[in-house]
């Protein structure tokens, strides 16, 4: 079996796990509505301050919980023995794993600038910095999803920093120095930094270079800490 025909495996035990499990559906319809409630409870505030909040749920919380979830869940139900038994190695299994993710968040990301009517500004910018802080929060769902015991303790795990990364880059710049000092090394920070040039001045990617090198960067590091926290614990917890 070739590497693609692994991982393409892995993708589609995802996508019927995750059919199954209605809390997981549901994370994906918040950001929608709290865009809309966000347009409709405040008209007056700007299109790209409710998409960028939006933006930055989905990537964090989505990107996040969803992945903890299913590893949990598999560890939880016994069923992860199918990846253990199977032949991919451990990157295929975390590519596999992290694809569907990844490809919805994009596609419900594309979805939020459609109701923010925004028109579509700075796609390309917005797409590729959500794919890239995506990545990140997905590799750093999957190790909460490994340290977790089971499904309701990847709450516990990972929401010091579900809201580490969700709240800090929000206030960062109207916080206190240390505040302002920590969110420059968060990669949600730099991701609203993108969002904001994208939606304000309809930057390019040129543009924001510096922040997209650092999201990627982060990623890797974190990428690296999933594969060793893998390999010495392993799926099954």
């Amino acid at each position: 079996m070739s590497k693609i025909a692994r991982i393409t495996a892995v993708l589609i035990k995802e996508i019927q796990d995750i059919r199954k499990n209605p809390n997981i559906l549901v994370m994906y319809a918040l950001p929608v509505f709290l865009t809309l409630l966000w347009n409709n409870i405040m008209p007056g505030m700007p299109p790209a301050m409710a998409l960028s909040f939006g933006l930055l749920f989905l990537v964090v919380m989505v990107g996040m919980y969803v992945p903890s979830m299913m590893i949990a869940e598999e560890k939880e139900k016994k069923t992860i023995e199918v990846l253990l038994l199977s032949p991919a190695t451990p990157a295929e299994v975390i590519i596999g794993k992290g694809l569907l993710t990844l490809l919805s968040i994009i596609l419900v990301a594309f979805l939020l600038m459609l109701i923010a009517g925004n028109q579509l500004q700075g796609l390309l910018t917005i797409l590729l910095a959500t794919a890239i802080t995506s990545i990140f929060a997905i590799f750093l769902g999957m190790i909460v999803g490994l340290l977790a015991k089971n499904q309701m303790s990847t709450g516990v795990v990972g929401m010091p920093v579900y809201l580490l990364l969700l709240i800090m880059p929000q206030v960062a710049d109207i916080g206190p120095e240390p505040v302002q000092l920590l969110a420059n090394f968060l990669p949600t920070y730099h991701y609203l930094l993108i969002l904001e040039s994208a939606l304000t001045a309809a930057a390019g990617p040129a543009e924001s270079l510096f922040q997209l090198a650092f999201i990627a960067f982060s990623s890797l590091i974190v990428f690296l800490g999933l594969l060793y926290i893998y390999r010495i614990k392993g799926l099954k917890g």
